[in-house]
């Protein structure tokens, strides 16, 4: 099993995390070296908080994977599920908040990659990809698999990472306008809404459970004297509470949209 430790420093992962780090800040430097960034951050296209997002959401992904949490998921569900919480609902939507339109376009471009982009940000494919990987990963054969293979286990982790960056990708839409959402206005509501049903329902399935779902976790004696039913169950409300943070998010499109006056406001 892996452990954080300072030889998975030295990894593809940490690799590729610098590779994000180290590609945004040039992003920056070019636009800065062409004259561009000062025009781009007085129109209000590149924002001062916008670096702090997107470092935010690479230190969350350094946290997550690096950190004392990620031994504590070793022994611990319930740590196990707030990891994926960090690497499906927290690094992604800072990541996406912290990409200044501008920047993005240029860098989707310069790959060519906007087709590709379009076709799995596509709300659809997207809403799919994220809840199919959810719940599969959850099965008990397939979540045994990761837990005893490290490969396996950085396969989940990328997947539950980049479904998740594709399924917010149209609501946060860090191009501002090459992939619109729907035109209906309440559509970004829906979407959130219907998110939560999946994460609600396995939650509820492991809290409630008199069976130990993954028997790898039967085989610790943890601190506190939690055993393996409890930290299922805690892992449950875990679960639980990610739908109801998709819940609480659509309540709030809701109610930034529908403000009153803000219509107004915006004309």
């Amino acid at each position: 099993m892996m452990r954080a430790h300072l030889g998975d420093l030295v990894s593809p992962v940490t690799v590729l995390l610098l590779m994000a780090a180290g590609g945004y800040a040039y992003a920056f430097y070019h636009f800065f070296q062409q004259g561009w960034l000062e025009r781009l951050r007085r129109r209000g296209l590149v924002r001062a908080w916008q670096p702090v997002c997107y470092m935010g959401g690479i230190a969350v992904l350094c946290v997550a994977l690096f950190s004392p949490i990620h031994d504590l998921a070793d022994e611990f569900l319930y740590w196990h599920m707030t990891q994926h919480v960090l690497l499906m609902m927290v690094a992604p939507l800072l990541i996406l908040f912290g990409l200044p339109s501008p920047i993005i376009r240029w860098l989707i471009y310069k790959a060519d990659l906007k087709n590709i982009l379009a076709g799995v940000t596509h709300p659809l494919t997207a809403f799919m990809l994220f809840n199919i990987n959810l719940l599969t990963w959850h099965v008990p054969v397939f979540y045994q698999a990761t837990l005893t293979s490290e490969l396996i286990h950085d396969f989940q982790h990328a997947l539950f990472f980049y479904t998740s960056l594709f399924f917010y990708w149209r609501l946060v839409d860090p191009t501002h306008g090459w992939y619109p959402f729907w035109e209906w206005a309440p559509a970004r509501w829906l979407y959130l809404m219907v998110a939560a049903p999946p994460s609600y329902i396995l939650g509820s399935v492991l809290w409630a459970s008199n069976v130990v779902f993954y028997p790898y976790y039967a085989q610790f004696v943890r601190l506190g004297g939690i055993s393996a039913l409890q930290d299922q169950a805690y892992a449950g409300m875990i679960m639980w509470l990610q739908g109801w943070m998709f819940v609480m998010a659509s309540m709030f499109v809701f109610f930034l949209h529908y403000e009153p006056g803000l219509e107004q406001a915006e004309e």
